[in-house]
């Protein structure tokens, strides 16, 4: 997702402002340069306005437009998956226009994407010092601060940015603000536990480092095979808060069915890890699953990413006969199976729990059949072209075949399965 904010605040600057008072030579390497933007050549872009502000360093028409080109070409970069490429635009942009607050926003936002919340907390600081009104950079502060579980520091930077925001960011903002304070009234006396890969967070009456101990290990194990399975492993400490189940629903505000949350930390609802260890495994790898798809594509459709998220929860191989049987015992049958593009944009909201359970198992069967045909890495490269392509285009990408076909030829299997 480049931009959940804030894009539209970042129009194109004018390549060609004030080209009567530009030498010559920069005036011919501003003009090719517009033309190269125009044709999306974004790297000859950089070159060519590089050039000219070698000839011309003190042209802030060109400092200007050299920063478009640099965040064009960063965006460019995000799309095809090459962070540390896109986080060296951003900041380049950031430093060639420092007026311009929304390149600071988005390379802020990438940081968080990456979980850098380090080097996202000095951006905002800055920014916000530099622009106080902005209420997109509060609402990226209290992301930040929240994910460094600072929570009472977060709920004060939600609240300027409800206070700041237009529209969605305000409503964004005043959300988070309420999510926040629910989260804050339950865990401001939990104890923190820090292992090789995870930040443990849960009730204080636990045994203590035993019990993080005990938990890490089933943990590591899960995390271990995710990681494996899908070729990708996060560089930065997951952090893991275990409820007790009633404190869980008043802090998520779930359905009763959901046994996970992931909203970049995995909250998990944990009554007994010895008794529940099998049940704790399963639910951390689907909500691991979810955190390895948002530092890819965060914007995944919901089918994909919970389809994903379930063959890794409950195995490869299971997911038609698991459909079927469903259906099966549906009033509608199997007749009842919607189509991908019926499914909601989002289960959270799903208020019918056999709905709910009809769309994760269309997903999860779906997701199962494909890696079945084409293998998990195909699953992946779908996924990761999801990052420039739309749906369809991202499958044909990722397998040779349409997306229609293979729901034709997935619908049919369902149909005769037995």
């Amino acid at each position: 997702m480049l931009s959940r904010r804030a894009l539209s605040a970042l129009l194109p600057l004018a390549l060609l402002l004030c080209a009567a008072v530009l030498p010559d030579d920069v005036i011919g390497l501003n003009e090719r340069a517009k033309t190269a933007i125009d044709e999306g050549r974004h790297g000859d872009a950089v070159k060519l306005l590089e050039e000219a502000r070698a000839l011309d360093p003190n042209q802030m028409v060109i400092a200007k437009n050299l920063a478009w080109a640099y965040f064009l070409r960063g965006r460019s970069s995000l799309e095809q998956l090459r962070f540390d490429g896109a986080l060296a635009d951003y900041r380049r942009a950031s430093d060639l226009n420092p007026e311009e607050s929304a390149y600071r926003v988005h390379l802020a936002q990438l940081l968080v994407r990456r979980y850098r919340l380090h080097e996202s907390k000095a951006v905002l600081d800055g920014l916000v010092v530099d622009d106080p009104e902005s209420g997109d950079a509060w609402l990226l502060l209290g992301d930040t601060l929240s994910l460094q579980d600072r929570l009472p520091d977060a709920i004060e930077a939600y609240d300027r940015a409800a206070k700041l925001g237009t529209g969605n960011v305000g409503e964004m903002a005043a959300r988070a603000a309420e999510r926040t304070r629910r989260q804050y009234a339950v865990e401001h006396d939990y104890r923190t536990d820090k292992t090789t890969y995870f930040v443990i967070r849960g009730p204080s009456d636990h045994d203590g480092p035993v019990f993080s101990v005990r938990l890490s290990g089933v943990l590591e194990r899960a995390r271990s095979e995710v990681c494996n399975a899908l070729g990708y492993y996060p560089q930065q400490r997951t952090t893991v808060l275990l409820y007790p189940p009633d404190e869980f629903r008043a802090v998520t505000g779930t359905h009763e069915w959901v046994g996970g949350l992931f909203d970049r930390k995995i909250r998990l609802p944990i009554a007994d890890v010895e008794r529940d260890t099998e049940q704790i495994e399963a639910s951390f790898r689907h909500e691991f699953t979810h955190l390895i798809v948002s530092e890819l594509v965060p914007n995944c459709p919901t089918f994909v990413n919970e389809g994903l998220a379930e063959v890794m929860e409950n195995g490869r191989g299971k997911g038609l006969e698991t459909l079927v049987s469903y259906l099966d015992h549906h009033p509608g049958g199997r007749d009842a199976m919607p189509r991908i593009g019926d499914l909601p944009n989002t289960f959270m909201e799903i208020e019918d729990r056999d709905t709910v359970s009809v769309a994760y198992l269309m997903s999860y069967a779906f997701v199962d059949h494909v890696a079945g045909h084409h293998g998990i890495g195909a699953v992946r490269k779908w996924v990761e072209s999801l990052a420039a392509k739309p749906l369809a285009e991202a499958y044909l990408a990722a397998t040779g075949r349409t997306l229609s076909h293979e729901e034709e030829l997935f619908r049919e299997l369902v149909r005769t399965a037995r």
